[in-house]
């Protein structure tokens, strides 16, 4: 894996892995999208069926509705870069940790090439494991979604400096709990505050 040392490579190392069972369902590979140079990365779970048929990211409902926060955050979607832990999609089986331990790897190398200064992983899966990561407390994200993070990377990529992690809920708890719309739709417009 060190040998990975461009966004194109993990890529090419993703469209052929068979390290867990996700591999069989794989249409396209849903591997990022964005300026390579983005100060901001948001993170999420894995991709949607839509994405897996087109290898896009944030495509079905809930990338409308990410649109839309994005918007309220005055975020312009080109400028970020936006990737999800694990790049297949997941089918009717539920993620476990195996898997984001197997497939973390390559959102671990896209992190040190992309180098964000402000990572929002979106959901409570995605948080746990920036949390961990950067050996921040881990918190349910009910309790600290919205709320800024900050972490020392310089161990990570010998840059010295700190990094911005703001858990947000994942779009698509809107879709699945219409109760957290408004809460949402205000941590993001508070996150424009942040940035």
């Amino acid at each position: 894996m060190t040998s990975l040392n461009s966004l194109n490579e993990i890529l090419e190392a993703v469209k052929n892995c068979k390290k867990c069972k996700f591999y069989k369902f794989r249409e396209k590979t849903v591997f990022g999208e964005g300026k390579d140079d983005a100060s901001v990365m948001l993170i999420g779970l894995s991709p949607g069926k839509k994405e897996n048929l087109t290898g896009r990211l944030f495509i079905g409902p809930s990338g409308i509705f990410l649109n839309e926060l994005l918007q309220l955050a005055k975020i312009n979607r080109e400028l970020l870069y936006i990737t999800n832990i694990i790049k297949c999609h997941a089918h009717t089986y539920s993620i476990g940790q195996k898997e984001i331990t197997t497939c973390s790897i390559y959102l671990d190398k896209q992190l040190e090439i992309v180098k964000p200064k402000v990572i929002i992983p979106l959901g409570s899966i995605a948080t746990q494991y920036i949390l961990g990561k950067y050996n921040l407390p881990k918190k349910r994200i009910s309790k600290i979604h919205g709320r800024l993070f900050k972490a020392s990377i310089g161990d990570l990529f010998n840059t010295g400096r700190d990094i911005k992690i703001i858990p947000m809920f994942h779009p698509a708890a809107a879709l699945r709990t219409p109760e957290l719309v408004e809460l949402i739709k205000k941590d993001w417009q508070e996150l424009y505050k942040e940035l």
